[in-house]
């Protein structure tokens, strides 16, 4: 992985499949800030209403217990809008995803629950110091002070795809015919394990006991990933299967 000409994010996966993703400016994340910090507004206002009309009937010469709650419920959904739009996206709110944004691991994997909650909770420190858009202009990636304490980046999610990977043979799909019921999760995923993926379904001439090997691992990987729970049926799934369902639904994604 690593920052090339033109601020492009690149990312190599297993057999040098190569995958570059344009990182996002301050310009596009400014405007998704605006529109997310509306619906942030917005959320806000209504719970501030509910909350001093509470207080205000209990106590209305008390504005003080008043400015914190508003101050506190304000802090309280700016984090946690951001914290709950990514994890439960895998790095997306509606404002990013209007802008084609998305959150990723600094080594081009889908962000976890940890690092995403890191980020936004060091929102605080980019809004009361006034640092944030500082740190993004002198950061030749762009990224604010939750990105470098995370690990994160934001990128285009418009990946231009090495001609390694344009030249690989099509994978080979033996077990599905279709790409099967939903997989939960798979907006959690991204390019780099869909390359992943490509790259191993293209090796149909492994042999039986590596190729087994290789699938289980993956697969594991990828269920983890994915967050989903034990009794979930895709963990009923045998491995192979499980793959080529995934690639096909997250090839429909990228499409």
């Amino acid at each position: 992985m690593g920052i090339g000409p033109h601020d492009v994010l690149r990312v190599s996966t297993s057999d040098n499949v190569g995958i570059g993703y344009d990182i996002a400016g301050l310009g596009s994340r400014f405007i998704a800030q605006m529109l997310d910090s509306l619906i942030v507004g917005v959320i806000a206002l209504i719970v501030n209403i509910g909350v001093l009309g509470a207080i205000g009937n209990s106590n209305p010469q008390d504005t003080v217990v008043a400015g914190l709650a508003v101050a506190g419920i304000t802090l309280f959904v700016y984090v946690g809008y951001f914290t709950l739009c990514e994890v439960s996206t895998g790095g997306r709110t509606p404002g990013k995803s209007a802008g084609q944004l998305r959150v990723l691991d600094i080594s081009g994997a889908a962000p976890t629950s940890g690092e995403l909650l890191l980020r936004n909770v060091a929102r605080v420190i980019d809004v009361i110091a006034g640092v944030g858009v500082v740190v993004m202009f002198w950061n030749r990636q762009s990224r604010r002070i939750g990105d470098l304490l995370a690990g994160t980046i934001v990128v285009r999610m418009r990946p231009t795809t090495s001609l390694a990977a344009v030249a690989a043979p099509p994978p080979v799909l033996s077990r599905t015919p279709d790409a099967g019921p939903a997989i939960d999760g798979v907006d959690r995923l991204g390019e780099r394990e869909l390359a992943a993926i490509r790259t191993f379904l293209t090796r149909p001439g492994l042999e039986p006991p590596l190729r087994d090997r290789l699938a289980l691992d993956m697969t594991t990987r990828l269920l983890d990933r994915m967050q989903l729970p034990l009794a979930a049926p895709e963990r009923q799934w045998p491995p192979e299967l499980f793959l080529e369902r995934l690639y096909l639904q997250l090839q429909a994604r990228s499409a």
